[in-house]
């Protein structure tokens, strides 16, 4: 059972039904490429260019082959996280001892090879031993987290993350930490994952404090959190302890749910996260589904197949058929213009004011559109502040060194998630602003083609397509081809230097990088000792405040940074795309041109339109019917 070759393999069914989108995506690439030949007909030395249909592949493609379906691993300390993420995954990738462990994040995919990278606060990262990653993971080893790690990713050869399912382990808080900034910051990371597991220990007794965690956690969302009673074997074993266990907590967290109005079933996954591990390294399948884990993983398989899962898959048919109707427009304005070569000229004339209206709207669109960044980049450098501002205002509260040495704790917490809240309004507001830009691209388009050829299909664009850079483009052209030489399981899993970011926007391109972990990474790695070296309260307070205006620098540079970043990927991304639609119309008119001066082939070049008109129907109706439904559940 050794890497999880004995368990049931996640999202099997995602796979199969993965694997039927991408045939049916090579089914449009290939009719393309048969037309592209035949558009270059006549056309000797004309080297060919990327069009806009062929970024749409690339997109499509780069989209269905790297999805990641995220589960994270939630709970305070002790409660056996660490413990039971080494049982799911069959191999020990985070720490497990009697005292704290987890420090930082740690992020676990595929990998042909075990491999791990550290990535820290100033940017950098360093890849170790899968071994000595604890020294900087271990609160034992890098305390504070002075070391200033925003996360680690490991990558590990175990079959059911081959299809880019990752587990977060995530650093947990003691009892008399447990606030309301920790509770925040929890339910935050549960929006982000696809799939949450919210661990609690007991026998004893789950406290006050952690029942009205797990009470403020189900009233989001039943559906995507699993609730994980994890026991000593002792106690696990005992049916009496673990009923009356189940049942109580059982009742608060129905009462809860009740209170916000919410329904359906609440379901406590009693496990043995112990057992779990034993198993796996005894290589014991009897022991491992008497642990309850096997339950819990297949129940997280099942939901992720039928949730997560198929709205990608959902999505990218959409999108495959959009392909082939975009690509239909296309013969469908060649089939136009074959029809009376006549009058090429007039609509070479139409065409061109349409291209110099086009390029004259998008100019004043996109400048009009990015004028909006000014503002939203205001509003995110305040969320970013405002800890700052609250923490020294608690600064010069705190009358003892004991206390001020508490301070840095709770402001790292508070930080991580003013942080992240500042990143996902960034999100919310470019995307906003992304998508309006999105939409008139679409329309104009579709009025430049629509003066060609009447009635044709709705233009559709990748969503996301304005933040691909030239380079990021590349590389989807470039991994294309490497895919066309390589396994399966090389093409969906990517390296370790393209993770970490995008955990935090599952099945999204991220925009704003991780706030709250650099926060988090720069309070540990600045403030931990600082007060150590300082003998007076005044003297603590003031390297403090010095230290607070350093780490709000560091972050607002890096706001910054980042937002024209984004808003250059956009500008450059909406003139791309602009070209490479002018640059196929042009070549239309050139390949017809050259057909007309042979009229003998003009009869052959109409039903060979016809033809693939017909084929694209084709493609388009396929894609959408080559999901057989609602995915299966394995297991």
């Amino acid at each position: 059972m050794e890497g999880g070759c004995a368990v049931a393999e996640f999202l099997d069914s995602f796979d199969v039904e993965r694997d039927a989108l991408l045939a049916s995506l090579d089914q449009v690439e290939d009719v393309w490429s048969r037309f592209q030949e035949r558009r270059a007909l006549e056309m000797d030395g004309t080297a060919e260019t990327d069009s806009l249909i062929a970024g749409e592949f690339s997109l499509v493609r780069r989209d269905l082959e790297s999805t990641e379906f995220t589960v994270g691993i939630f709970g305070l300390i002790k409660r056996g996280k660490s413990t039971l993420l080494n049982g799911l995954i069959g191999r020990e990738v985070s720490s497990m001892h009697v005292t704290p462990e987890t420090a930082v994040p740690v992020y676990v995919s595929y990998g042909d090879d075990p491999e791990a990278a550290v990535h820290f606060a100033d940017g950098t990262q360093k890849h170790v031993a899968v071994e000595d990653v604890h020294a900087y993971t271990s609160q034992k080893t890098n305390p504070m987290n002075h070391l200033g790690v925003t996360f680690v990713e490991q990558q590990v050869p175990v079959g059911f993350l081959r299809n880019g399912t990752r587990l977060i382990d995530t650093p947990g808080l003691d009892d008399a930490e447990a606030d309301e900034v920790y509770t925040q910051r929890t339910l935050q990371e549960l929006d982000i994952v696809d799939a949450g597991v919210v661990l609690f220990l007991s026998p004893p007794t789950v406290g006050a404090t952690e029942l009205g965690f797990l009470e403020d956690i189900v009233a989001r969302d039943l559906r995507k959190t699993f609730l994980v009673c994890n026991m000593y074997p002792q106690h696990f074993h005992d049916r009496e302890t673990r009923e009356q266990v189940l049942e109580y907590v059982g009742m608060r967290i129905v009462e809860a749910s009740q209170r916000v109005g919410r329904s359906g079933e609440v379901r406590i996954y009693p496990v043995c996260a112990l057992e779990a591990w034993e198993a796996r390294k005894n290589d014991d399948i009897d022991q491992w589904k008497r642990s309850g884990a096997d339950r819990l993983l297949r129940d997280l398989e099942n939901y992720l197949s039928k949730h997560a899962g198929q709205d990608v898959l959902d999505d990218a048919a959409e999108r495959i058929a959009h392909i082939a109707e975009l690509a239909r427009a296309e013969v469908q304005v060649r089939q136009q213009l074959l029809e009376d070569p006549e009058k090429l000229f007039h609509f070479r004339q139409q065409l061109d004011r349409n291209i110099l209206d086009l390029e004259r709207r998008f100019e004043a669109a996109v400048s009009m559109a990015l004028t909006e960044v000014a503002p939203l980049r205001m509003r995110i450098r305040s969320l970013v502040l405002q800890p700052f501002t609250r923490a020294k205002q608690d600064l010069n509260k705190l009358e003892t060194l004991e206390e001020i040495e508490q301070f840095s704790s709770r402001f790292r917490r508070q930080l991580e998630v003013g942080g992240e809240l500042a990143s996902r309004q960034f999100a919310d507001g470019f995307g906003q602003i992304v998508g309006g830009l999105q939409r008139q691209l679409q329309e104009r388009f579709q009025a430049v083609m629509t003066d060609l050829a009447p009635n044709l299909p709705n233009i559709r664009l990748s969503p996301n397509a304005l933040l691909v850079t030239p380079d990021q483009l590349q590389q989807l052209h470039a991994a294309k081809r490497r895919s066309e030489q390589a396994s399966k399981t090389s093409a969906v899993v990517g390296g370790l230097s393209g993770g970490g970011l995008t955990v935090l926007a599952t099945g999204t391109m991220t925009l704003l990088g991780p706030l709250g972990l650099l926060g988090g990474a720069l309070v540990g790695w600045k403030m931990s000792n600082l007060v150590a070296g300082h003998r007076s309260l005044e003297q603590a307070r003031d390297a403090i405040a010095i230290r607070l205006d350093e780490i709000a620098a560091t972050m607002l540079q890096d706001v910054d940074r980042q937002v024209e970043q984004a808003v250059e990927t956009v500008r450059s991304s909406v003139e791309r795309r602009r070209r490479a639609f002018a640059g196929d119309l042009y070549q239309q008119f050139e390949v017809v041109q050259a057909i007309s001066e042979r009229p003998e082939a003009l009869e052959v070049q109409r039903r060979d339109a016809a033809r693939f008109v017909d084929a694209f129907e084709d493609c388009a109706r396929e894609a959408r019917a080559a999901l057989s439904g609602p995915l299966a559940a394995v297991g």
